[in-house]
Formats: structure tokens, sequence, C-alpha cells
């Protein structure tokens, strides 16, 4: 290891109850690298992030920072050496403004005491421009911004506390492409400064773009350390997985034959989306695709009844329908499951159990609305063995798992209402690529078994994979609908850019009839 080295793991290790979440790990970061880990959703990446920021402490082993063995109670004492973290599910005070939560807990204040805004607004308004944000937001609450601009300022924050070390934890699972350039050129001038970043991804190409070296994790063991020169794409995921996973392959679906069950025509609602039509028929995969702000989560949500169009008619089986609220979708047969996991998706203090099996009370309920736990815990357990789900117990809480196994879980009990229409909103964010395999070969199963998909993605190899037609959405407008063989990575972004396109054209009729 470095004398020079600005952190020094030595064997790590971390058990949860009969879990082995780390063992024996030792890396070393250096002064002004970017030091990738990566590894399949439970391989004990965020754990060891956490260990490093202070949020956990190792159950034996050393942690060295700046030459000195260091020992941390809590995430203050790591971040007063200088250690920021954010993680991969936003962590922050929704109701507070962007200034407040920049400053939560370190406040400056004047003389008398009182919080000196003009100074905090000041420090926050610098780290903001260093991501490109505008001052303007900083009154703003955070739930006032979309997924991508609370995490860039998140990390805005972390760099204005003058780390040394920088931890980032699937940064770019929620931005665009563009909000991806500013990150990974504001990182470039983290490392002229000669601040560290440790930087965790699913996406491997990021990697290569971006990382200095590589340390990857399988079931909580550092397997293999990789300059990027000399690594490819099946290397790391055969280190990351012990075997060979292979991308999606579209399988070819008969439904045209079929008439629709869902018809959307002309929905708007102003603000969000504007004169939206496309029809859905069982066992197809429509993929929606557009970028940030596009309108694509609100027309699922319309559909869903979360967000009803102000505007416009959907037809479900030929009828037209007034879809009101969740229960009322879930009723006709339709399932969402959101983009948001944490938010949305999941009770995060309770256990996977009743995770998997809330809205289903019907199902184990026995006279007098008691719960057959009996039948719950049967229900549960054959669900999370269906869906893979990486745990020591279905009572564990569900807040433990990955992220990937959280979205096996939200997946899981959306599949328990036995969806005929299956709304999926980024259903691969910020998984592993064994994971992603799964829930790809799941969505295709259910599609052959004649499931409906919407399939919401920013991941345009996904949507090539998997779906049958593809709607494209330009700042709330459907800018066009691609059959299959007229769809390629090119014409997707033309038209997600609001370019024109002879091939939309020419389909694009088809949706309106």
């Amino acid at each position: 290891m470095s004398e020079a080295a600005l952190l020094q793991l030595h064997n790590i290790s971390k058990a949860f109850g009969g879990v082995q979440a780390l063992k024996d790990v030792s890396l070393t970061v250096e002064p002004g690298e970017v030091h990738a880990v990566i590894g399949e959703n439970g391989a004990g990446k965020s754990t060891l992030m956490k260990i490093i920021a202070g949020a956990l402490q190792p159950d034996s082993g050393d942690i060295i920072f700046n030459g000195k063995r260091v020992e941390f109670s809590g995430p203050r004492d790591a971040s007063q050496l200088g250690i920021a973290i954010v993680y991969q599910e936003p962590v922050f005070f929704p109701q507070l403004s962007v200034v407040e939560n920049f400053y939560l807990g370190e406040e400056i204040k004047t003389r008398s005491g009182a919080l000196d805004w003009a100074a905090m607004t000041e420090g926050a308004a610098v780290a903001l421009q260093r991501m490109t944000l505008p001052s303007r937001i900083l009154r703003d609450t955070m739930d006032e911004l979309s997924l991508g601009t609370q995490q860039l300022v998140l990390i805005a924050r972390g760099i204005h506390k003058k780390a040394r070390l920088l931890i980032l934890d699937e940064p770019t699972s929620i931005l665009s492409q563009a909000e991806t350039d500013t990150l990974f050129r504001t990182i470039k001038e983290l490392q002229t400064e000669g601040v560290s970043v440790l930087y965790i991804s699913h996406r491997i190409s990021e990697i290569f773009q971006i990382a200095d070296r590589i340390s990857v994790l399988r079931d909580g063991e550092l397997v293999s350390q990789l300059d990027p020169d000399d690594a490819t794409e099946d290397k790391l995921i055969a280190a990351m997985s012990g075997r060979a996973i292979s991308a999606a392959v579209y399988r070819p679906r008969s439904f045209n034959n079929k008439e629709p069950i869902l018809q959307v025509r002309n929905i708007s609602r102003l603000g969000y989306y504007q004169d939206v039509s496309f029809n859905l028929r069982p066992g197809e995969v429509l993929g929606l695709y557009g970028l940030v702000g596009a309108g694509r989560s609100e027309v699922a949500r319309a559909i869903f009844g979360e967000m009803p169009a102000e505007q416009g008619v959907i037809r479900l089986d030929g009828k037209e329908v007034t879809l009101r609220n969740a229960r009322e979708a879930i009723r006709h047969g339709i399932v969402y499951v959101p983009e948001d996991r944490r938010v949305q998706g999941l009770f995060p203090i309770r256990a996977i159990r009743d995770n998997l099996t809330a809205g289903l009370l019907g199902k184990v309920t026995a006279a007098f609305g008691l719960i057959k736990r009996q039948a719950e815990r049967e229900l549960a357990h054959r669900q999370a063995e269906r869906l893979q789900v990486k745990a020591s117990s279905i009572f564990a809480p569900v807040s433990s798992l990955s992220g990937g196994n959280q979205q096996k879980v939200v997946l899981g009990r959306g599949l328990l209402h036995n969806p005929r229409i299956l709304l999926l909103d980024e259903p691969t964010r910020g998984i592993d690529v064994g994971t992603k395999a799964q829930i790809h070969e799941l969505i295709m199963s259910l599609a052959e078994q004649g499931v409906a998909i919407l399939l919401i993605s920013s991941d345009l190899p996904e949507v090539l994979a998997l779906a049958d037609n593809v709607l494209i959405m330009h700042e709330g407008r459907m800018t066009g609908y691609l059959h299959r063989e007229d769809a390629n990575e090119e014409e997707i972004l033309r038209l997600a850019l609001g370019l024109e396109s002879q091939a939309n054209n020419r389909i694009q009729a088809e949706v309106r009839v």
C-alpha cells in the first residue's frame, strides 16, 4: 500500500445477524484518484461506503485516513475529517429549501446568533454554479425539484463541505446525459484539486470513462482490482458475478391480431403532457422514452389514476373509463411500479413480508378482519423466492436490502395483484447487471403470458432489447412512435430531442386511430 494514500482499509469485516456483508476487505485510495467500486447488488458496496462515511462501524479491521488510524462514532466524525457521501437514494428534508438542506446542522450565524442567510445563500450559490445549477432554486423546497436536480444539489453540498474524499453511490442513476456530463467535468476538476472520489456504479461504460482504478466486490469479498486499460466489460461482469451474463435479446411475440386492452387518446394535463395517444395490446411491450422532464412518468400516473388527465380519453377493453385513484386502477387490473422506490414504493421501516403483502390483505384476511399470519408469511415467502430476493429472512427490514433487492420487492408486490396492464417506470435504475438480467427475463416472460407492459426507461439498449414498439416524448409532447424495425438509438434520440424523423412521420398516424 502507498504510504501517501489518503485512505487505507485493512481487513474490514461486517456482519448483520447471520449474514456476512463484508469479509476482510482491503483497499487504498490515492489523493486525486477516482477509485471505482463495483459489484452486484448485495455484494457489500453500500455497507463498505457507510463504514468509510461513519454511518456504520466495522466488526473488525482498520481505517487509516491521511496516515492516521481513525474510528468513527458517527457520520459527523467522518465529515469533520473531510469525508462526504452522496447516497444512491437521495437523503434530504423535502419540505426545507435548498439552502436550508445545504447547511442543515452546520448553519452560519451572525455575531448576534441569528442565521446568516446572506452568507449561506452566497456559499450555496457558488457550489450550485459549479454544477451549472441556477441560484434561483435556492429558495425552492427540495420536493419541488426534479430527481436529477435533487441529486446534483446533494453532490454540490458534498463538494461545498471541502471534502478530501467524496463518495458517490450510483450518482448518475437519475441524471440525464447533460447532467452526467456536468458531473464528470466537475469530478475532473476536483481531481486537479487533489480531491479523491470513491465512485460506485453499475454502468460499466461510465467506469471506463471516469475511473483510474477499479475494485470488484462479490459476496462481501474483494475479488479483483483492475486498471481500466487492462479491463474489458466481459472481464468485469465475470468478476462481479462469478458467471457469464448475457445481455437481453429480443424475443418476437404475436399480439398484432389482438384488440387493444388499453387505448389512450389525446390526453393532456397542463404543464406536464399534451395530446398523447397510443394503443397497448395484450402481450405487447411498449417502450416509452424521453429525456428528463419529457412527461413520461406523468403519463403513466395518469393511466394509474394518480395524476388524472384534464382532457382526453382512456379506454379499457374498448370502454371509456375514468380512473380517479390507484385503487380503481388496480381493480381494473392496472399496476404501476414507480421510479422512486424509496419514496413511492416502499415502507422502509417495515419488514420485507409487510412490503410484499401491503395492499393485499384481502388474500390473507380471515373473519372479523383478522390477518392470517401464516397465509401472509407463505405468500411473501413464495414471492421472495420467485424473484430471488437476497435477504436473511422475510422479517428483515426492507431498508436493509440492496437497491436491486428492494426493486424486486416492489415488483413482487405489484405482481401479486395479477396485473393485466403493468406500468414499469425505470424498473432497472441503479441495479447490477445480474439483477437487471433477471428483471429483463421477467418482463419478457410476463409479456409472453399476455400481460400488456408500458416500459418507461432511460436505458436505450434496454428499450431496444425489450420493446415491440417505442413511443418517444419531448417536453410533454409525443414526438414519435416507432415500430421495432424502424427503431434504433440514433432515431430515438433525434425524436427525444424534438428533431424531425421521416420514419416517425410515416408511422405516427397509426396511434391516432
